[in-house]
Formats: structure tokens, C-alpha cells, sequence
């Protein structure tokens, strides 16, 4: 008996073809965990060097905002410290007499040096950011 033309002869598969399949499953799963595994890797790496570069943001804004207010007070008023409840980062600030002449071998009078640091640990261990500004304090 003859098939009709318009019927598909069905082609049985081996088992050994079957194996192949179960192979190409399994190379597909192992190649998607380990580009995942990178991946997440990398992912992780973005996230701290963003971490810190929020931190530094925030550092550099903190000392230049503590030098913009401590420059209108008093040479006296100038040294504090605090703490940063959220960050722990320790800000200080001081002011130090700064002697320069004025090119002509006289020295300028009633110059200050004011410092702000910011103090904190990350995994490099203890580090110190400082910013620092020349302030004209005439004598009272």
C-alpha cells in the first residue's frame, strides 16, 4: 500500500539523537549559570564603586560647605568637630595662622589657614579627605 503524497512519512528519532538533545540542554544551562556568575560579579563591582563614589559626593560637599561657614566667623570660632550620626565620618576644622610676604619682603598681617577634614574607614583602612582655604581675619 502506497502512502498518500500529501502525508508526511514520520521519521523516528534514535535514541542516540534523543542523548544529543539532553546534552544541548544541559552545555545551555552550564553556559547561563556561568555568564550569570560573572555577570552578578560585575553587577556587585558597579554597586561599590558607585557606593563610593555617593560617599566622596557627599565628603566633598560637607567640607566645602563647613569651609564657606566657618570663613565669616571668628579665628576663635573657626575649630570644631563632629560626627556624622548616619555615616560616622568625623568633620573637623581649625585655623592656623598663615605667614606669606607681599613680594616686597613685608609680611601680610592677619591671614589664616583654614582647614576642614573629613576622617573615615573603608577597607583601605583610615583615610582623610582635606580641603583647605586662605581667609583674611582683620584684628578687632
Amino acid at each position: 500500500m502506497k502512502t498518500p503524497a500529501h502525508r508526511p512519512v514520520p521519521v523516528l528519532r534514535s535514541e542516540a539523537r534523543r542523548g544529543y538533545a539532553l546534552l544541548d540542554v544541559v552545555l545551555a544551562v552550564a553556559l547561563f549559570s556561568i555568564s550569570m556568575t560573572g555577570l552578578l560579579g560585575v553587577m556587585r563591582g558597579i554597586g561599590e564603586t558607585s557606593a563610593g563614589f555617593a560617599r566622596d559626593r557627599y565628603v566633598q560637599g560637607r567640607l566645602e560647605a563647613l569651609l564657606s561657614e566657618k570663613r565669616r566667623l571668628g579665628v576663635e570660632e573657626m575649630g570644631s568637630e563632629t560626627v556624622d550620626p548616619l555615616s560616622g565620618i568625623v568633620f573637623r576644622t581649625r585655623a592656623e595662622p598663615w605667614q606669606i610676604d607681599n613680594g616686597e619682603g613685608r609680611e601680610l598681617n592677619d591671614l589664616y589657614k583654614l582647614t576642614a577634614e573629613a576622617v573615615f574607614a573603608d577597607e583601605g583602612g583610615e583615610q582623610i579627605e582635606r580641603a583647605e582655604l586662605i581667609v583674611h581675619v582683620p584684628a578687632q
